[in-house]
């Protein structure tokens, strides 16, 4: 094959994963569109029916409905069985690779609580930098976080969300791009995690979190990786919230500060003190410049970046 024909036949192996996730996030949207618009119609007819004819619509009780969302994963898994075969799921996705000692996966969740930290930064950055403009990132940061109140979004934002990012994500588009190197295929998808995300406010951390979240997978196993999603969305996302919820701002600027702000200083000192080993894993196996030129340059992966793109640019409008 000639240079052109390897490029060629490597984009489209790249794109497909891109059209994958933008085919899956287009069905997503559709079923929460479809939720939404049945929640507002029964909202109306239910007012209508009670005599208040100019019922106003609670947006807030039909931005609490996950069940579109709950949905999507359902038709998710079944494209993602037309995609690669059950076979895939058998042989790659639930591959075991090293034993996880305990020491490991505590530094793994300090590194988990450390991007927590560096998020809040970065927001605060934003925050800094739209406030002469006129604009705030804090509705914006409200309407990510949602309102984990009602049953349906307790049970996909803290739950079922982070098990489908994984197997989605860890799991089938990570493997996917394995055979390309293990450092490309963590890299890989970690920045397909962070821009899936589509907001300026969470893609950033998302990056951060796909790199330790890939490193576990390929590492170790998904399991590994699955557990730790889910602490990370089910105690120190709702759970902490919960538990906070009546504490004064002060109390919780600095329960944050000692629980996400020691997470970053002590993995700094991780990353310090294993500096030669991380330098030597780094080395232990080239990346392919080609993979990466191809990858970036892919159709379906420039067309979710560009979509994704316009998503973060909207929120701001």
């Amino acid at each position: 094959m000639t240079d052109r024909q390897i490029n060629r036949w490597l984009r489209r192996r790249f794109s497909a994963v891109g059209w994958l996730l933008l085919l899956y996030y287009g069905l997503m949207t559709l079923l929460t569109s479809v939720t939404a618009a049945a929640d507002a119609a029964g909202q109306t007819l239910w007012a209508f029916a009670a005599g208040d004819y100019f019922g106003s619509i609670d947006w807030d009780l039909i931005n609490s409905n996950a069940w579109g969302y709950i949905a999507s994963i359902a038709v998710g898994f079944a494209i993602l069985d037309a995609w690669k075969g059950r076979d895939f799921w058998k042989q790659e996705v639930f591959v075991r690779e090293a034993p996880m000692k305990g020491k490991t996966f505590l530094c793994m969740l300090c590194f988990c609580m450390g991007a927590q930290m560096v998020n809040s930064l970065w927001i605060t950055l934003l925050e800094l930098v739209l406030l002469p403009f006129g604009k705030s990132v804090m509705p914006i940061l409200e309407a990510v976080a949602g309102d984990t109140d009602s049953f349906s979004m307790f049970l996909y934002a803290s739950v079922l969300a982070p098990l489908w990012e994984e197997i989605l994500f860890r799991g089938y588009v990570l493997r996917t791009l394995r055979p390309y190197g293990k450092r490309f295929a963590i890299l890989g998808s970690a920045l397909l995690f962070g821009i899936f995300h589509g907001n300026l406010l969470q893609t950033p951390y998302a990056v951060l979190m796909g790199l330790v979240l890939g490193y576990l997978t390929v590492e170790y196993s998904i399991r590994w990786a699955v557990l730790l999603h889910l602490f990370n969305n089910l105690v120190l996302a709702d759970l902490l919230t919960r538990l906070t919820a009546h504490w004064s701002e002060p109390a919780f600027g600095t329960l944050n500060l000692v629980l996400f702000g020691g997470g970053a200083l002590v993995s700094l000192v991780i990353l310090l003190r294993n500096r030669d080993r991380i330098r030597a894993y780094r080395k232990s196996e080239w990346m392919d410049r080609r993979c990466i030129r191809c990858f970036l340059t892919a159709g379906g992966i420039l067309a979710l970046t560009v979509v994704m793109g316009g998503n973060m640019l909207l929120l701001f409008v």
